[in-house]
């Protein structure tokens, strides 16, 4: 008799996703080690299925200094690094992070990953950006911040490095036989002389195969562009939409895909963001969110919609005005949430930006336990999703109330587990390494 199905869990890390989240007395600052330690013990001994740490190559908005020092972040630490530390005082809670695909080789990526898997134990996932801000390849002395189109381009090639990478060491490569003085068996390590349109790379990796057969992919793509790469290549999918029939066409959309590439679409997560405020009763629920949203800074956050919008100006619009008129080209991923949004509701302006500055077009769950589990149960059990990224409005005490609150709940239901299945991410996924397929 086949298992219920069950939520997988999923926590995006990095300090508080509300804008103005870092302003709570009881905020922690993306940098604290002992925070991060402490946080995935709770995430663990809740039974989560990951810790995912979302990253940008570059502080943003670093040259608009009347935006820049209103907004938290850019003291964030590197995700591989911090999350190799973390790997030491944790045993079975997954570990994701992020590595852009445009500025930087994908052999340093491959080995990165494949080497925070090893040292977890098979806990590792990498979450496949190609870089949205062109902060980022203000870093680089020989990048441009390339086309939508090319930056994909670029991304399926980097991708497909990485995963012929990865495949250049079988288990057994290195039998270190004292006796016959022979360490490396040959037939299980070979090149890959892969010649591209971005990349030339001879291969093999320097290191020892994946404990769960391969790192876990992730991407969050939202895009026409995006959805081909992750229904291709990518086992759990974080994404943003904020209403029930989104989330379940975009999830039908990317299991039909999955389909078409010969993968089976169970073995795509598929994980929406949600913000949840909770409370004793509706009111104090509202209240705590009220006063989050009473404190953001709408200069920081038109400069994060800008963004979001594909640098479409709004510095001239009425903040009381119906939202303004966007061109097409800038109405993709992200910002086509927020413009639909404005057009389905009659939003203003000021009413975009703060909704964008408290949830960024994620589903925002504020209420009681009971009534916050009922709106998770409904997307879950009805199609639009195969679990959560509990995205934290103040870090780290939005993760304690879901931790201690939300998820006992849950488990009440029956709807996540009572213990791990396994000790690597993929057992406790439920997905199995198969190799997707290669576009070279």
């Amino acid at each position: 008799m086949a298992s219920p199905r069950q939520m997988k869990l999923g926590a995006f890390c990095g300090g508080s996703y509300h804008q103005a989240g870092w302003r709570h007395p009881a905020s922690t600052h993306a940098a604290d080690i002992g925070e991060w330690i402490k946080l995935a013990h709770k995430l663990e001994a809740a039974k989560f299925d990951m810790m995912f740490v979302a990253d940008t190559a570059s502080p943003s908005n670093a040259e608009n200094p009347e935006v820049f020092r209103y907004l938290a972040a850019g003291d964030n630490l590197e995700p591989m690094t911090l999350l190799a530390a973390i790997s030491a005082r944790t045993t079975h809670l997954g570990l994701a992070g992020t590595i852009a695909t445009s500025y930087r080789p994908p052999y340093d990526a491959a080995r990165e990953v494949l080497s925070l898997d090893v040292i977890s134990g098979g806990r590792a996932g990498w979450n496949i950006v190609t870089g949205i801000s062109p902060d980022d390849a203000a870093q680089y002395a020989d990048q441009t911040f390339p086309p939508l189109d090319e930056r994909y381009a670029r991304g399926e090639e980097f991708v497909d490095v990485v995963l012929k990478l990865w495949s250049s060491i079988e288990p057994g490569a290195y039998p270190r036989d004292k006796e016959r003085g022979i360490y490396k068996d040959l037939e299980k390590i070979r090149m890959i002389n892969h010649e591209g349109k971005y990349y030339r790379v001879r291969g093999p990796l320097k290191g020892v195969p994946s404990p769960q057969g391969r790192p876990l992919m992730i991407q969050a793509g939202q895009s026409p562009d995006g959805r081909a790469m992750a229904s291709r290549v990518a086992e759990a999918i974080f994404t943003a939409q904020s209403t029930f029939d989104e989330a379940k066409a975009f999830r039908d959309d990317i299991r039909a895909r999955a389909e078409a590439w010969g993968r089976s679409p169970d073995h795509v997560k598929i994980m929406p963001g949600a913000v949840v405020v909770v409370g004793e009763s509706q009111q104090e629920a509202d209240d705590k969110w009220g006063e989050l949203q009473g404190l953001i800074d709408l200069e920081a956050a038109r400069a994060s919609l800008e963004l979001a919008l594909k640098g479409f100006d709004l510095s001239g619009y009425d903040l009381d005005a119906p939202f303004p008129e966007v061109p097409a080209e800038s109405v993709v991923s992200r910002g086509k949430n927020h413009v639909e949004a404005a057009k389905r509701e009659g939003l203003t302006l000021r009413e975009v930006l703060i909704r964008s500055s408290g949830s960024n077009a994620h589903l925002a769950l504020i209420g009681p336990v009971s009534e916050v589990a009922d709106q998770l149960q409904h997307w879950f059990e009805h199609g639009a999703c195969d679990g959560f990224n509990f995205m934290p409005a103040v870090n780290p005490i939005s993760f304690d109330d879901v931790t201690e609150r939300v998820v006992p709940e849950l488990r009440r239901r029956g709807l996540v587990r009572t213990e791990y299945e396994g000790r690597t991410l993929r057992e406790n996924l439920g997905v199995p390494a198969i190799p997707p397929p290669l576009l070279s």
